[in-house]
């Protein structure tokens, strides 16, 4: 139970503190694969075709995939880098890809080279942005897309955002410092429960509330 504990409070702490007034419309062609420094789940995208943003900065980190022709006339599937868009929705209801021509293996080169991707709002205006290729590393498990992007927005690149690099730090190292919590830890204090003491006492008032209130609609059983 002290994990559920531990797991809601995070997420309470991820919640905005206005209500969500964007939506981005999602498109066949992209595969989004972290949202403003954190994983997005396929359950989450399975079968949607567009998610809600609260009202003002955003990263998103994606692939364009299709289908296009290759030299021989063939089709072949085509994977884009991993790209970092981000833009900022406070003025803007409605968020749409607009991806340039990729039809043919020359496209798809030039395209790798320089993306060219615009954000549209609803009425088809140019959403101001900042673009950039996702450097990743390669592992036997294949690739971490949300720590990639965590080292990415500590860079100070193009399209980094410190803010969500600091949202989604490993808590792990951050309670190596025992400066962080208000007393030391108790000696038979588990690793969860100093994160959940960590993580409450930097949530503010309404936050804290929230948390304690579904603790009491929700008992130890």
């Amino acid at each position: 139970m002290r994990t559920v504990f531990f797991i809601a409070l995070c997420w309470l702490l991820l919640l905005p503190g206005e209500s969500r007034a964007t939506t981005l419309r999602l498109s066949t062609e992209i595969d989004l694969l972290v949202l403003d420094g954190k994983k997005v789940s396929s359950s989450l995208l399975r079968g949607a075709d567009s998610i809600e943003l609260d009202n003002g900065p955003h990263q998103l980190v994606f692939r364009v995939e299709k289908n296009i022709r290759s030299n021989t006339r063939d089709q072949r599937l085509y994977i884009s880098p991993p790209l970092v868009v981000t833009f900022n929705t406070k003025e803007v209801s409605q968020v749409n890809f607009n991806i340039p021509r990729i039809e043919n293996d020359k496209d798809s080169d030039e395209f790798d080279l320089a993306p060219n991707l615009q954000l549209l709002d609803g009425d088809a205006a140019v959403i101001p942005l900042k673009v950039d290729i996702l450097p990743v590393k390669i592992t036997p498990q294949g690739i971490d897309y949300e720590r990639d992007t965590q080292f990415y927005n500590k860079s100070g690149k193009t399209a980094a955002v410190k803010g969500f690099a600091t949202m989604m730090a490993d808590d792990s190292e951050l309670l190596s410092k025992t400066s962080e919590l208000d007393t030391p830890p108790r000696q038979s204090d588990t690793l969860i429960e100093q994160r959940l003491r960590y993580w409450f006492l930097q949530a503010d008032k309404p936050t804290r509330d929230r948390f304690l209130q579904w603790a009491k609609d929700n008992p130890t059983q």
